[in-house]
């Protein structure tokens, strides 16, 4: 399991210490390495969400196009359990028992940084 954190990059800003929560921390640590590492299929999934929809995302004004973003991956529960997936599947078995004594906010956490990393790339 160790190969899967030897895998992840490095974010120096990804800081970690005691004075943060324990969220805060497994965010840093673990979360933002692996949707960093993640992000060419994070692309790939939305921009098939978009073929497969009547949207065009080149019509809109960048306010609405990251209201657009934001929606699509909070409310559409089949795009949303993709990207968790996606996430949980490069957990270890330590990773995964943290995330499942706090899976709604590090859930919640995992779409926040989808969606700001879609609006960052759309």
């Amino acid at each position: 399991m160790e190969n899967k954190k030897s895998i992840r990059p490095n974010i120096p800003s990804a800081k970690v210490d005691k004075n943060m929560s324990a969220e805060e921390q497994f965010q840093n640590a673990v979360l933002r390495p692996i949707i960093k590492m993640q992000h060419n299929l994070i692309i790939a999934l939305f921009d098939n969400y978009l073929q497969h929809s009547d949207f065009n995302l080149q019509n809109l004004e960048v306010h609405q196009k990251n209201e657009f973003l934001k929606s699509a991956v909070t409310r559409n529960q089949h795009l949303r359990n993709q990207y968790i997936g996606m996430v949980i599947g490069m957990f270890t078995n330590e990773e995964f028992t943290l995330y499942l004594n706090n899976a709604s906010e590090y859930s919640r956490r995992i779409i926040q940084m989808i969606s700001k990393r879609l609006q960052d790339t759309y």
